[in-house]
């Protein structure tokens, strides 16, 4: 392990959290590396995730909505402490401690709300906060014994049990929170999200919304043979970068309200190329002469195009 990183992670922690807060956290970090050990997972970034998820849990509401702004999390999380400190301190660890792997980073800023599609790490840190043995609400046990015989089914019943929790207290409901409850109950119903929104599907509805936001020369892929990071290619181009930034923006809200999974958006910074990453789905938004610059239909001209348009 990166012992220098995390001992310089368990400093920072040590010094801002309660006794209680830090042996909640100690608590995680054994139970999330355990499930790790289970699953397969990284067991290093489950430890890292886990020491730093609740960095700043205790940080009073006004410096909270300070760092809030400074790090540009959204006004939705101002005087929301429950789940600002989330996306603090994921937006911390980037910004002092230069991590930058976006599997912990993710399960660092979802671990109180979840989200559709999470990760098996981001699955991991979110039941180990929730179930670890210092917890004390009446079905905490069985959760925690339930995440070592089957992962999905005690974060489905978490997500459950979160939604109700939130709904009887009034309190703000996260849209990641619904969601993730949504994505969860479909698999342990038996309908994976391949059934529910199949990859070609899921090129087809990026293809489509690039189409009606006035977007250029649409072309899917398949690479399915061809690649092992993907099964489909979506190409389009745009006349400006505000249009394929604002096509972006429109694939990624509705893939949100379709409980898609959109793993990660590069390029938002003006480099005329935005790939945005749905799984086996990578959709490719460019300038007109970046694209021929980069030219992916002659690097994969031996893979066939889809007809996107029935």
């Amino acid at each position: 392990m990166n012992t220098e990183l995390i001992n310089s992670l368990d400093d920072y922690v040590k010094v801002r959290l309660t006794d209680k807060r830090y042996n909640h956290t100690m608590s995680v970090i054994e139970t999330a590396t355990a499930l790790a050990e289970k699953y397969g997972a990284d067991k290093e970034k489950a430890y890292i995730a886990a020491l730093f998820h609740d960095a700043c849990k205790n940080l009073d509401i006004g410096e909270m909505n300070m760092l809030a702004e400074k790090y540009e999390i959204g006004e939705v999380y101002l005087d929301k402490p429950q789940l600002a400190h989330s996306k603090l301190a994921a937006a911390i660890i980037q910004d002092k401690f230069s991590v930058y792997d976006e599997d912990i980073i993710n399960a660092i800023s979802y671990h109180t709300t979840g989200r559709a599609g999470m990760s098996l790490l981001e699955k991991i840190i979110y039941i180990a906060d929730a179930t670890e043995p210092n917890r004390t609400y009446s079905d905490a046990k069985r959760l925690n014994a339930l995440a070592f015989e089957n992962l999905d089914q005690a974060c489905f019943e978490v997500s459950e049990w979160s939604l109700q929790v939130i709904k009887e207290a009034g309190k703000y409901l996260d849209k990641d929170t619904v969601r993730a409850r949504n994505w969860f109950e479909r698999i342990v119903k038996g309908a994976s999200m391949d059934s529910n929104v199949n990859t070609i599907n899921t090129a087809i509805f990026a293809a489509k919304i690039i189409d009606d936001k006035k977007g250029q020369d649409i072309v899917v892929l398949d690479i399915s043979e061809k690649s092992s990071f993907a099964d489909y290619l979506v190409i389009g181009t745009g006349s400006s970068i505000r249009q394929i930034e604002a096509i972006a923006d429109e694939i990624e809200d509705k893939a949100a309200a379709e409980d898609m999974l959109m793993k990660s958006i590069e390029g938002k910074n003006g480099s005329g190329w935005i790939l945005m990453d749905m799984g086996d789905v990578i959709v490719n938004l460019f300038l007109e002469d970046r694209r021929e610059k980069y030219n992916l239909e002659k690097i994969w001209s031996d893979c066939s195009s889809v007809d996107w348009e029935v």
